[in-house]
């Protein structure tokens, strides 16, 4: 291996929180302690230029380095699984949409291909999403927002997942939660002043009407 692709190497493993012994990467590599130590002072010298509040670190004892600061670790193997075996059973989003979702996942886990389910065609194939079937990932982010910035909204809400019956309420959004495979908001309904759960995958969509008063920050979401 090139000098560029072994220092890429070494960087992608410290980045991920590996811990990295000297005499075996040098080994691995077929380079002396030397060369180990320029590569080391690469990525030091990189991480100081990209003032990313990272460094490396060397543990005299255990004879190994290790890179300090916030640093991204991939999902080891046993929580992707985990994690995939949760998604699919909850059905709790589009089938398109667990699919990308479960793809996102795979680039930041050390797993390489599918699970033990079989394969690709098969999981998808399987796979029986919640009806309706509306996009719920870009709405629960959407909803969050409005609950981090505290608004007021009006949403376009069925009433029944087997009837097109479409109503319009303006509440407070104050929580997202995922409860029996389903996504659900809990809001202020202004028309009673009580708290009350909806069905994410049955909202149509929704406007902002206004920020919520002091009065109601006061009343509803315990602020002084």
């Amino acid at each position: 291996m090139d000098k560029v692709g072994r220092v890429l190497g070494l960087f992608w493993q410290l980045y991920n929180g590996l811990k990295i012994n000297k005499d075996s990467f040098c080994l691995e590599m077929g380079i002396d302690k030397r060369t180990f130590e320029r590569d080391i002072e690469d990525i030091r010298n990189f991480l100081s230029e990209m003032y990313i509040g990272q460094d490396i670190s060397y543990d005299r004892r255990s004879n190994v380095y290790y890179m300090t600061g916030t640093i991204k670790r991939l999902l080891t193997e046993v929580e992707y699984t985990a994690i995939i075996t949760i998604l699919l059973g909850s059905r709790g989003l589009r089938k398109d949409e667990m699919e990308g979702l479960v793809h996102s996942l795979e680039r930041v886990s050390e797993h390489v291909g599918l699970p033990a389910y079989g394969s690709e065609k098969e999981i998808y194939g399987k796979y029986q999403e919640n009806l309706p079937v509306n996009a719920l990932l870009k709405m629960q982010w959407d909803l969050y927002q409005c609950i981090k910035r505290h608004l007021v909204i009006r949403i376009h809400y069925l009433e029944s997942d087997i009837c097109n019956n479409e109503t319009e309420e303006e509440v407070i959004p104050k929580a997202v939660f995922f409860d029996d495979n389903h996504f659900m908001l809990k809001a202020l309904r202004l028309q009673t002043y009580a708290d009350e759960k909806y069905y994410v995958e049955q909202i149509q969509g929704f406007e902002v009407l206004r920020a919520v008063s002091l009065q109601e920050n006061r009343l509803y979401f315990n602020n002084n």
